[in-house]
């Protein structure tokens, strides 16, 4: 039923490990940093331009368009031209496409009745450069499943089939349970310089800050969290200005930021002067050791600030970040009726004083052969507005009080992104092992992770396993099982009276959801 719905979206760790949107350097010229854990067997780069300037003409790679610092699904160009040779250095077409099913596994379900998805992507981009100076991008997306109602008005599945399958954290503004197609824009900026030392970038892009890999606190340019697990990140950019000052003897960088969309992604118009958002970020290198600060102010939201840090100590590499705020990201709740029903049992909690958030993490590399190695590694996040204990969930899945709502408004007026899936606990904590192409097997990939949340005691574990096959295909397959307490946010089963949802109806009829188990997948990639 639909309250049912209502009840359980949760995204539990569904696609493969995620990656990070590239820097804004990536895209305009910085060499690389060392790529993600997903981020493996990328394909290799030629030689990156000064620090700030535009990169040779040339057509893009996979990770710096779709996400990611590198993609293990990345394959080189092909060999056919979509434009005269004339033309070649000014205009360059290209997209991926991405098929993909997911199944759902819960508790006491038969397999005739596992929840079915097969959220496809098609995304298309323009890359103009009519000289080294100026450059010209757009790229549009296009969502379709053939799983979905043709209408919104009637999911499919469930909200908890919905969040597992990895509707619910980062479709970035493309509709889910939606059969489509639903288009969407994605990038649409130009890049230019001024006398070679200012560079500037307007309008809807990709800019990261932080240095985390599961969670990244800092990454405040994106209004839109992302999703730690998700295979393919699609979070649309944001619309901004951004300039860029680089100090090529040192290595350091300087940015500044213009930003025209709302920092928290709520809906409030920015129509007028005082609503831009302001903010900037500096980049140190010191020996081994890069080190970054950032801010980001903007009327009616309170201002963040953050540090990162990151470097080789010894074989390992460690990173570090903090987001110092006073703030949060979403609205807390607390119990303040207990035994009431459920829709008003809680009260909200509004930030106050600091509330940071912080993640530390490291990874090593090790070579068992003369070509081949494997990487481990591991991260802990903490935020200091997370919930101790799963008791909230429900009451977060039936859909939270809007921030102007009334806590006894119907269902239907209620906060559906209250619950936010990898973001909800104090602690958490994952790990890693990557294998690229091991022994003979040079076109195939495999990755295990394992995410926790600490404080509600759930866990999920992924085995990925990824095979380029006929040069430019890439198929990917996993396996997802969830284990821990029930009731935790990667183990989400749920037993609430009737009542407590929709006070006045039967007591006695209680909704039961059963936990995930396990979540199986399969994917083709086809980079056009």
């Amino acid at each position: 039923m639909r309250i049912a719905a209502a009840l359980v979206a949760l995204a539990a760790a569904t696609a493969a490990l995620g990656q990070d949107r590239p820097t804004e350097d990536e895209l305009f010229g910085k060499p690389p940093a060392e790529s993600p854990p997903a981020a493996a067997q990328q394909e290799p780069k030629e030689p990156a331009p000064r620090p700030g300037e535009p990169a040779a003409p040339a057509r893009p790679e996979e990770a710096e368009l779709f996400g990611g610092t590198g993609s293990p699904n990345a394959a080189p160009p092909p060999a056919g031209r979509l434009v005269d040779r004339a033309e070649a250095e000014t205009l360059r077409i290209g997209g991926q496409l991405y098929l993909r099913a997911q199944a759902l596994w819960q508790e006491d379900v038969p397999p005739a009745d596992w929840a079915l998805s097969s959220p496809n992507l098609l995304d298309l981009w323009l890359d103009a450069r009519p000289n080294d100076r100026v450059r010209a991008f757009v790229l549009g997306r296009m969502r379709y499943d053939p799983t979905a109602p043709v209408t919104s008005g009637a999911p499919s599945l469930s909200a908890a089939e919905q969040g597992i399958l990895g509707y619910g954290t980062s479709t970035g503004g493309i509709a889910a349970g939606v059969r489509g197609p639903r288009a969407v824009l994605d990038q649409l900026w130009v890049n230019f310089d001024v006398a070679r030392r200012v560079f500037v970038t307007a309008g809807r892009q990709h800019v990261k800050w932080g240095v985390g890999k599961f969670w990244n606190p800092t990454d405040y340019l994106h209004p839109v969290r992302r999703d730690p697990l998700a295979v393919f990140d699609e979070r649309t950019g944001t619309t901004m200005v951004k300039v860029h000052v680089p100090w090529e003897r040192r290595g350091w960088n300087a940015y500044g930021v213009a930003l025209l969309d709302d920092a928290a992604g709520v809906d409030t118009p920015t129509n007028r002067l005082g609503r831009v958002g302001v903010g900037g970020r500096t980049e140190v290198v010191l020996g081994t050791v890069e080190l970054g600060a950032d801010a980001l102010t903007q009327d009616g939201h309170r201002p963040r600030f953050g540090i990162d840090a990151s470097a080789g100590v010894w074989d390992l590499d460690v990173y570090a970040e903090a987001a110092l705020r006073t703030s949060r990201d979403a609205p807390r709740w607390r119990e303040v009726s207990p035994g009431a029903p459920l829709v008003i049992r809680f009260g909200r909690v509004d930030p106050q004083g600091f509330t940071p958030a912080a993640v530390v993490g490291g990874s090593w590399s090790a070579k068992y052969s003369d070509e081949d190695t494997v990487t481990l590694g591991a991260e802990y996040s903490f935020d200091d507005a997370g919930y101790d204990s799963k008791g909230v969930y429900p009451f977060l899945l039936a859909g939270a009080p809007e921030l102007t709502g009334d806590p006894s408004a119907p269902l239907r007026q209620r906060d559906p992104t209250a619950f936010r899936p990898f973001y909800l606990g104090r602690h958490y904590a994952g790990a890693f092992v990557l294998l690229p192409s091991p022994g003979t097997w040079n076109d195939t990939t495999f990755t295990v992770s394992v995410l926790g949340n600490l404080s509600d005691r759930s866990f999920v574990a992924r085995l990925d396993h990824a095979l380029l096959a006929l040069t430019y295909l890439r198929v990917e397959s996993f396996v997802a099982a969830s284990f821990g307490a029930r009731g935790g946010e990667f183990r989400l089963g749920v037993d609430v009276p009737l009542s407590d949802v929709a006070p006045g109806l039967p007591p006695d009829v209680t909704i039961s959801v059963p936990p995930p188990v396990v979540q199986l997948g399969v994917a083709l990639r086809v980079s056009l």
